[in-house]
């Protein structure tokens, strides 16, 4: 006869969080009878050097910007869901869910936080990426690499774009190679002159 009376297995959470706000959500975690709280640190790198990372939940209480983005992308990653409480803008929102996270936002109380941990869907974590703005796939283009490219598109050999950039053969030649890496990358090939023509002029260079 099966034990239908047993108590639901709890979800693990690791949490990053800073001084002033880690012992509340500690309590508030504690508190929810379907999470244990099994690593928590104030620096992310710190908690990813946990040998209990990620574990089930990783909750990111940390500054918007960048480096939140790039955490949350890590722990889906190690296989983890991801619930953020920031005050992330509007772009860094979408980014975020794109990647798989849930977003509560910075006034939300540590036992609504806890409550989001507790019911977050690791298994449907990813959503369809947005579809991409055009200007998502312009490669960022250092002053130097985008004068080469334009004095090449117009027709200059590489040694003619070194002479009009005042710069050497091989300097104007690492800065067209950079730029055709940089197109590959955003899945558009622009390995040849005409291929980067039609790059240039798509981007408004020409």
């Amino acid at each position: 006869m099966s034990n239908t009376g047993a108590p639901p297995q709890r979800r693990k959470v690791s949490v990053v969080a800073p001084p002033t706000t880690a012992a509340s959500l500690r309590a508030a975690i504690a508190a929810e009878p379907r999470l244990e709280l099994v690593a928590a640190a104030e620096r992310f790198v710190d908690l990813v050097r946990a040998k209990e990372f990620p574990g089930d939940v990783v909750l990111l209480v940390e500054p918007a910007g960048a480096p939140l983005l790039a955490h949350a992308r890590t722990a889906i990653t190690a296989g983890a869901a991801v619930v953020v409480h920031s005050d992330a803008d509007h772009g860094l929102r979408e980014s975020l869910e794109t990647a798989g996270a849930v977003i509560v936002t910075e006034g939300a109380s540590p036992a609504e936080v806890a409550r989001s941990c507790a019911g977050v869907d690791r298994a449907a974590r990813r959503r369809r990426p947005r579809a991409i703005d055009p200007a998502d796939r312009r490669p960022r283009l250092s002053h130097s690499e985008r004068r080469a490219l334009a004095h090449y598109v117009q027709g200059h050999s590489t040694v003619q774009v070194a002479a009009e950039m005042g710069v050497g053969y091989e300097t104007a030649k690492t800065f067209l190679r950079r730029v055709r890496a940089k197109y590959a990358a955003l899945d558009r090939p622009a390995g040849k002159r005409a291929e980067l023509i039609s790059r240039a002029e798509e981007d408004g260079i020409l």
